[in-house]
């Protein structure tokens, strides 16, 4: 009778705590939503899904005033005249971390928790050692090549999302990991899945009402599934993590030298830790890398008048340079010598100008903020600049007739040269390079928002394009599958690389 009773209060005791689990739940969700609420500030209604054409008219609409922009999670458009008080407001003002960790339920999944060490290894230590990680890029650019394309020496069809994103994820674990995982179609493909299972998950817990996600969250299938791809990921970083803690001397030489970095900026040896860093940043770079080179090479298959002058302007620089291979037949350019090539700069940066979200420094206001308009921004608040706009209008002084020279097509037309040929002008030699941040120069973000990560994405680039221009022949296999202003398409603000794109390669007769 007495064990009979005991078991009964048992139950009760774990009934009573998962009811006031959700009691908690529920009244936690309650307070959450008690927000300070936007004041003043005009909301673009009645654009459906056209989430573009609600910005372009609400900037021409409210030029000197922030708007609010309905999205599934509605944020405001910044005004440009706000944009300098705006760029170098610290992290614990406005961020862009809790959007990311928002976004991608990090309470679940344990990615972008460590934005602040990530951000301090990019910005510090990867941007003073970019020569050893050109190194590392040059050195397996022809392996990877080979690996994805082979040597076709006729025309071959290519489905260039999948070609590009696999050159990508294979030259950025180099560079993150080390220098093996190049090699490794494991961890390649422990890293273009979870890039795709991440969004499942953050999809799945989304259907639960925010009260129930911390009680269902950990049980759903999606997020298992995620959480057993990092384990293994962090079962496979267990050598090198040893390997760096025995070197002892964090150089910056040895190879995963960025692992070495990040066991130091997070003061860690935990490998599910590192194996969650490891893929926040992956899941970031791979993705925007991917984007940015899917819409160049669409631009330049699709504009074939540009190929016969990058190629001679790559060959000038080798010849003035004296850009000599190694005994592996590897290139070995210097980063000054990358940096004369301004035609091909100026086509990357065309291209990312007209295939990049239309807006930028998406952040979270984490501290209520007033701007010089008057206008209260409370916590919680997600705010953007309308970089589109900028980009593509004759009102911002780079694209303005009086500032460009006559042959410069109007910003609404791909022009490939347009910005080799502003440098070319007195005084403005430094000025418009693919990584150059200003108001009228977006692409990057801003101020000490901006991407810090965007010289190393610059080098990897050039790298991965002068060998496509050097060795491939390239050309359109179907418009309708190459024209890549029409495969330009947006999916909630978000420019997305087309899945559809082909084009055909062959080996070039050298």
């Amino acid at each position: 009778m007495d064990a009979m009773l005991a078991k009964n209060v048992k139950v009760d005791a774990k009934l009573l705590l998962g009811v006031g689990g959700i009691l908690l739940a529920i009244v936690a969700f309650v307070l959450s939503r008690r927000r300070e609420k936007l004041v003043g500030i005009p909301v673009m209604t009645g654009y459906g899904s056209d989430h573009e054409k609600a910005i372009m008219e609400g900037s021409l609409k409210y030029p000197t005033s922030p708007f609010v922009v309905e999205t599934q999670r509605p944020f405001v458009i910044i005004p440009t005249c706000c944009y300098e008080e705006l760029k170098n407001m610290p992290q614990t003002k406005i961020t862009l971390w809790e959007v990311q960790k928002k976004e991608m339920v990090a309470e679940f999944t344990g990615i972008f928790q460590h934005n602040v060490a990530l951000n301090q290894a990019l910005r510090f230590d990867l941007n003073r050692n970019l020569a050893g990680t050109l190194s590392q890029v040059e050195e397996k650019i022809s392996w990877v090549f080979e690996k994805e394309l082979g040597h076709p020496e006729h025309w071959k069809t290519v489905h260039l999302h999948q070609f590009v994103i696999l050159i990508v994820a294979r030259l950025v674990a180099g560079v993150f990991v080390g220098p093996r995982f190049t090699r490794d179609d494991e961890w390649t493909n422990l890293s273009l899945g979870l890039a795709v299972d991440l969004v499942l998950a953050r999809d799945a817990i989304k259907r639960w009402p925010t009260f129930i996600q911390p009680i269902a969250g950990p049980f759903l299938p999606e997020i298992r599934t995620v959480n057993r791809q990092i384990s293994r990921m962090a079962e496979m970083l267990k050598p090198v993590i040893k390997e760096k803690i025995d070197l002892e001397d964090g150089d910056g030489e040895c190879e995963g030298s960025f692992m070495s970095w990040i066991l130091k900026r997070l003061d860690t040896a935990d490998p599910e830790v590192l194996a969650r860093a490891q893929v926040s940043l992956s899941f970031a770079s791979i993705n925007t890398t991917t984007n940015a080179l899917v819409f160049i090479v669409l631009d330049l298959a699709s504009r074939p008048e540009y190929t016969q002058p990058l190629r001679e302007e790559i060959e000038e620089i080798i010849n003035q340079d004296n850009v000599e291979e190694d005994e592996n037949g590897v290139l070995r350019f210097k980063q000054t010598s990358l940096a004369k090539l301004w035609k091909l700069d100026s086509f990357m940066k065309e291209s990312s100008r007209l295939s990049k979200n239309p807006i930028t420094n998406l952040r979270m206001v984490m501290d209520p903020i007033t701007l010089s308009t008057g206008h209260r921004l409370p916590k919680g608040t997600r705010i953007a600049f309308n970089s589109g706009a900028v980009h593509t209008s004759p009102q911002t002084r780079t694209f303005s007739p009086e500032y460009n020279p006559p042959e410069n097509k109007p910003p609404h037309e791909f022009d490939g040269f347009r910005f080799y040929r502003l440098r070319k002008m007195a005084g403005k030699g430094n000025n418009h390079l693919f990584v150059t941040v200003s108001p009228e120069s977006l692409t990057w973000g801003y101020g000490n928002h901006a991407c810090p990560g965007r010289f190393f994405a610059d080098n990897e680039l050039k790298v991965i394009l002068i060998e496509f221009l050097r060795k491939w022949d390239f050309r359109v296999a179907d418009p309708a599958k190459t024209n890549s202003k029409s495969l330009r398409k947006m999916r909630e603000l978000v420019l997305v690389a087309p899945k559809c794109a082909e084009i055909e390669l062959r080996r070039r007769k050298m």
